[in-house]
């Protein structure tokens, strides 16, 4: 309900009446009651003086944020007064913000079959549907609105942006180009067609945006944030900086600006200046503890463990609770080989933290370190029969297994982990590989596969299946594909070895050697990988060279009787 400051106050002189028997009618006098307050102050028994009552005392334990006790009044109030719109717009509003979408929902639903063209009831009900993550429902009340009121621009971009969540991307930009091309300068337009390209992944388009809404509107801080946010995104830290630097100028003492300038700095390896900036947040806001929190894990990048663990203690002298200022103390003192130390922090962290799995993979760790591998299994062994386990638990307790030489208890407990993360790339590949040292190589072969549909960007998998290929000299385009793809995400000397073996096989015995004798390079002590190279002098007739290379791969591999024999068949031949 709606009124002027005049109706208010002699509706106050009305509650009061009310709660105490006052006779609130002589106060004002008969002459001095406006027609709209007859009938609150000159029939107190009618039902609007106690729909008012209830909503003036809804309104008064909002005040007191007793958000259920004011739906029970203003429920009381509709009952004494079900015609006022106003009373059910406030209850719905109310369930709005107490996160009751499905309520707000009915009570404005009531609204609109009285009175199915009310600006506000339409639009009360797209912002509940929209505000419960129903962009669908939400349209065609946004639609009505538009009907009803077409002026209504910040309808029109809300409309847009429900559009671009149900896949509507052209009619979501038609809608916010309609608005620009009446008022090229509409700032909130402009900004939300920048959000809108954000949305969908046309960055450069968002970048021209902002630019745009920048050229036309300087002072718009807000554009040049955002532009900001996006660089940061696309890690431009570069211009990220020179953008974050310029909205500086107006706004010094914000420090979520400093925060994000921050982050730039780390993405830039400027870990200096981006220490500046986080020590000036401490200094101006002592309570930052994320910023606290930023500053120690820099000093964890450069290696300044006794820093670390000093900014990690003060926080935790400050705040005895910051689980994770704990954790990253146990790194710091873990990095510093302070084992006791480390092992005191982690085993501080409660078993509801968020950090909790994490210590207790670094728990197993330090145990292993100190040679107490029994400890590192009982204690994850505990942490696997609480409650549920994250799966890096799970792996790493199958990997100590492995290390033990129970290969039948890793594969069931990794097989435990994909019960509850069927889809989890870590516990399959470790799978893969559990199989594959069992002799299962083709169960392994058919793992890496399903690791795949779930992440065809698994390095990992991909050269696995290369040089599965290779090995077999089978299907070698498609083991090209696959080390290809694998080397473009991983550079390493391992799938550059697989990428040459596949070359090999295939006869394309130069890009062959170049590869792997860089491989060989990076991998001195891998027996594989020189024997590889043997082979490739071999078949391109360098004897003396492949002499060389099966020599160290045999004084890698003394075991390797195959690669004797014919190391000594090579000799003969020279």
């Amino acid at each position: 309900m709606h009124m002027s400051p005049a109706c208010l106050l002699k509706y106050t002189f009305l509650v009061l009446f009310l709660i105490c028997g006052c006779a609130a009618a002589d106060i004002h006098g008969e002459n001095q009651a406006s027609e709209d307050q007859a009938p609150y102050v000159s029939r107190l028994n009618e039902p609007q003086s106690n729909a008012y009552f209830y909503y003036s005392r809804g309104r008064m334990l909002l005040a007191e944020d007793d958000f259920e006790g004011a739906v029970a009044d203003f429920l009381k109030a509709i009952d004494f007064d079900p015609d006022d719109e106003d009373l059910r717009f406030e209850l719905a509003e109310l369930y709005l913000a107490m996160n009751q979408p499905e309520n707000t929902v009915r009570t404005v639903e009531d609204i609109l079959l009285r009175n199915p063209d009310s600006v506000r009831a339409n639009l009360t009900l797209a912002n509940a549907y929209f505000s419960n993550r129903q962009p669908a429902e939400a349209i065609p009340y946004f639609r009505r609105v538009l009907e009803l009121d077409p002026e209504k621009d910040q309808v029109r971009m809300h409309l847009a942006i429900a559009l671009v969540r149900t896949g509507s991307v052209d009619l979501a930009s038609s809608e916010l180009k309609e608005i620009l091309e009446q008022d090229p300068d509409s700032m909130p337009a402009r900004l939300a067609m920048a959000r809108l390209y954000r949305e969908i992944d046309l960055n450069q388009l968002a970048v021209e945006e902002y630019r745009e809404l920048i050229r036309r509107s300087p002072d718009v801080d807000q554009a040049y944030l955002e532009l900001g946010l996006l660089y940061e995104e696309l890690k431009e830290w570069q211009k990220a900086l020179d953008v974050f630097s310029e909205v500086q100028q107006q706004r010094p003492l914000d420090f979520t600006l400093r925060h994000h300038l921050s982050r730039v700095y780390v993405g830039m390896n400027r870990y200096d200046d981006a220490l500046e900036e986080l020590c000036i947040i401490v200094e101006l806001k002592p309570d930052d503890f994320d910023a606290r929190r930023k500053i120690g894990l820099i000093y964890l990048e450069q290696e300044r463990w006794s820093d670390a663990v000093a900014i990690f203690r003060e926080m935790l002298e400050l705040k005895p609770d910051l689980e994770a200022a704990r954790y990253y103390l146990g790194t710091a003192y873990e990095r510093e080989s302070k084992w006791d130390l480390a092992l005191e922090a982690f085993l501080g962290i409660e078993s509801g933290s968020s950090f909790y799995d994490d210590a207790i993979s670094h728990i197993g760790y330090i145990y292993l370190e100190t040679e107490r591998v029994e400890d590192a299994i009982s204690t994850l062994e505990t942490r696997m029969a609480s409650g549920r386990p994250r799966p890096q638990v799970f792996n790493y307790l199958a990997s100590l297994y492995m290390a033990q030489g129970q290969g039948d208890l890793a594969l069931s407990t990794v097989g435990k982990g994909l019960e509850l993360y069927p889809e989890n790339t870590d516990l399959l590949y470790q799978k893969a590989l559990i199989l594959e040292r069992a002799g299962r190589h083709q169960e392994a072969v058919q793992e890496m596969k399903t690791l795949l549909s779930f992440d065809d960007k698994h390095a990992e998998a991909l050269n696995f299946l290369a040089y599965d290929l290779a090995v077999k000299n089978k299907d070698l385009d498609e083991a090209l594909h696959y080390a290809e793809r694998a080397i473009a995400l991983k550079p390493a000397p391992h799938i550059m070895d697989t990428l040459g073996w596949v070359y090999y096989r295939m006869g394309r015995l130069i890009e062959a050697l170049k590869i792997i004798e860089e491989a060989s390079r990076q991998l001195a002590e891998d027996a594989v990988v020189f024997e590889h190279l043997g082979e490739i002098h071999l078949s391109l007739g360098n004897l003396e060279q492949a002499r060389t290379a099966f020599e160290r791969s045999l004084q890698l591999a003394p075991d390797n009787d195959k690669l004797r024999e014919k190391l000594e068949t090579l000799a003969d031949s020279l």
